[in-house]
């Protein structure tokens, strides 16, 4: 208990690129920290669909590539709850330990991956027997991860070493450590992944960087504790949630300038766009909703209620 009290102060106040079927709709899986659920968003009404029991705690979330199944750690469980999503329910538990945050799941949707937070190291678990076949070494308390489409590279936000680590994932060995902000957490690469963009909580900005030589391109300044990042119109704009402001920052990719804050609920954390790339949605922790951003207009065109502690930290999307 005294290690997930670290954990949680370490996250601040608070303590995931998929085909979906073609029977179902986009769908967003919000995890509900304090609620121990996740709320089914169907992206076509905005209305929750269903809510769905998740024991421990429930903070990271990726869904597969084919919408079948959506991960989600479970730091106070230890490990990771399977969601069925046409079940619409947990049909498995995967035992890891308590420092579970960060998940992300290979484009063939045969790996894995947890980062640990305590052990700084990420699992690598096979999702057909749901058994860990690996174990990366990173460097202090990985969060948030992302997978290359090519299936190629894991990157990793190095929170407490003010880096990121790229990963070779033919040889689980690491190929770079460039340093970046300070306190890196929420991670996503663009469409063409060229780019990686991180959000830096405690040196309040963004650090992007370029995947073929992992160097700095630049870096933006934003509001106070950026969580994580989400890209819309062909990447054309960059979405970062401000914890302690209660908004978005957006960022125009091209010039890298702040082009708008947009006002969203209080402790804005997990960010990701629909698959129609004009709307981008935001979990709000301390109000316990998701607010949906136009991003053609810049506006917040709605706000959907969801559960207590509403986090979602992941790629959190079908598609």
């Amino acid at each position: 208990m005294r290690k997930q009290a670290q954990w949680m102060a370490a996250m601040g106040v608070a303590a995931v690129f998929i085909s979906h079927p073609v029977f179902a709709q986009p769908f967003a899986y919000i995890t509900n920290q304090l609620g121990d659920s996740v709320s089914v968003i169907d992206a076509k009404t905005n209305m929750v669909q269903h809510t769905i029991p998740v024991k421990g705690k429930p903070a990271g979330v990726a869904v597969s590539r084919d919408g079948t199944r959506v991960y989600v750690s479970t730091p106070e469980a230890q490990g990771v709850a399977v969601i069925d999503t046409q079940k619409k329910a947990v049909i498995a538990t995967i035992p890891l330990s308590e420092g579970a945050l960060g998940i992300a799941v290979s484009p063939d949707n045969a790996r894995l991956y947890v980062a640990d937070w305590y052990a700084h190291s990420v699992s690598v678990i096979d999702t057909h027997t749901l058994q860990i076949v690996g174990s990366i070494a990173v460097e202090k308390s990985p969060s948030g991860l992302a997978v290359s489409d090519d299936n190629h590279w894991l990157y990793v936000a190095n929170r407490l070493s003010n880096s990121v680590s790229q990963i070779d994932l033919k040889t689980l060995n690491t190929r770079n450590v460039t340093p970046v902000g300070q306190h890196p957490f929420g991670i996503t690469l663009d469409s063409k992944n060229e780019r990686l963009y991180v959000a830096n909580v405690q040196s309040d900005d963004v650090s992007i960087l370029e995947t073929k030589t992992m160097h700095l391109i630049g870096t933006v300044k934003v509001n106070k504790l950026p969580y994580a990042v989400s890209l819309a119109k062909d990447d054309t704009l960059f979405f970062v949630t401000n914890q302690e402001d209660g908004n978005v920052s957006v960022v125009d990719t091209k010039t890298l300038q702040v082009i708008k804050e947009i006002t969203v609920g209080d402790k804005p954390e997990g960010i990701a766009t629909h698959t129609d790339d004009t709307h981008v949605y935001v979990a709000n922790w301390f109000d316990n909703s998701v607010s949906v951003i136009d991003a053609q207009t810049l506006e917040v065109s709605e706000t959907i209620k969801t559960g207590s502690g509403s986090r979602a930290f992941g790629q959190f999307f079908s598609r």
